[in-house]
């Protein structure tokens, strides 16, 4: 069903098609009982012949549900309309961060100000008993009160949910995703979240990402494999001790990350409370860019596609043969982590 501007669906007048993707069609509409502007979601019949796509569904419903905090995007409602899944969503006006991050690197201030209350949601989700799986840019919408609200619970999940995704598939946004889960590892808590801030907050102070590679496998590889430039390198403007904040965050053994939230949140706010020679880190957050609407995504997976890691050789530097051996393992897992779910494409 195509839903127009004007039209009556149950409790809602469509207002404005938003997005349309193979998740769901999404609508500004207007709840006429309470008289408020929202998002509504619609998982169209055509979808619900899919009970992976149902599951998911209704798992990212039962999770968004659970979850009041003033840095997450507040879920209203899901039901049945018309015999479609439907569910509805806070309307936040407001830019993303990904958006925000097209014009550089933010100011230093900014970055820690914006990062720091989405540690704060994912401490609360956490908390709660749910891993996101999906910190990204893109699912961070930013208000012009200098709001930091975190949204795109699609991938979200709890301990106890039963197990979806097949062991060596890889879900997540490319660019974002910990080792763990380009491994594709079952098993998964509130660390893999902090590294995918990490990455992000690495973009957000140096302006780049820490892993620009040719391929998609490569950068999956860079993930597991290799190490950053240092913040502080890759932006001179970058203090060393938010630099090293980053690194830990991004560490690939998620013992040697910080382990919960809030000790990320407590270093990054030492650091905003400290006097700062350089870097300014305590100015006040720039103005926000000219607002648009965004809405909660559910599932963003990486469009793992193409095969142009087959056939190329890898140089392989001289190590001894254990070393060497450890590295092939880690190779030869990531490729067919990569494979598996370039096969469900």
């Amino acid at each position: 069903m195509v839903l127009k501007p004007g039209q009556i669906i149950g409790d809602y007048e469509v207002i404005d098609r938003l997005e349309s993707s193979n998740e769901g069609v999404t609508y500004k509409v207007r709840n006429v009982l309470v008289d408020r502007f929202e998002v509504l979601r619609i998982l169209p019949k055509t979808l619900q012949d899919d009970p992976e796509k149902v599951i998911r569904f209704l798992r990212e419903a039962k999770v968004h549900a659970r979850l009041s905090h003033p840095n997450i995007v507040s879920f209203y409602h899901a039901t049945q309309l018309d015999g479609q899944l439907i569910m509805t969503t806070e309307l936040v006006e407001g830019t993303t961060l990904a958006e925000r991050r097209e014009s550089g690197a933010l100011p230093l201030a900014e970055a820690l100000n914006y990062v720091s209350q989405v540690l704060s949601a994912l401490a609360h989700a956490h908390a709660a008993g749910f891993v996101h799986r999906n910190v990204t840019p893109a699912n961070i919408i930013l208000t012009p009160e200098g709001k930091a609200r975190l949204t795109g619970f699609g991938l979200a999940k709890a301990k106890a949910d039963p197990q979806m995704t097949q062991p060596g598939t890889v879900m997540g946004s490319l660019n974002y995703i910990s080792p763990e889960q380009v491994k594709g590892l079952t098993e998964l808590d509130g660390r893999t979240d902090i590294y995918s801030l990490g990455v992000v907050l690495y973009e957000a102070v140096t302006g780049r990402r820490p892993f620009h590679r040719k391929s998609q496998f490569e950068i999956m590889l860079a993930h597991v494999n290799e190490l950053p430039t240092a913040p502080t390198i890759a932006n001179p403007e970058v203090p060393a001790e938010l630099s090293e904040i980053v690194l830990t965050a991004m560490a690939k053994d998620p013992a040697n990350r910080y382990q919960t939230a809030e000790e990320f949140q407590r270093r990054l706010d030492g650091l905003r409370r400290a006097p700062q020679s350089a870097g300014e880190v305590q100015q006040r957050p720039a103005p926000i860019p000219e607002p648009k609407v965004h809405v909660m995504r559910a599932m963003r997976t990486a469009p793992l596609v193409g095969r142009d890691f087959v056939g190329r050789s890898l140089a392989l530097p001289r190590k001894s043969w254990p070393v060497w051996a450890a590295g092939f393992v880690t190779f030869l897992a990531v490729a067919l982590a990569y494979i598996a779910l370039s096969g469900r494409i």
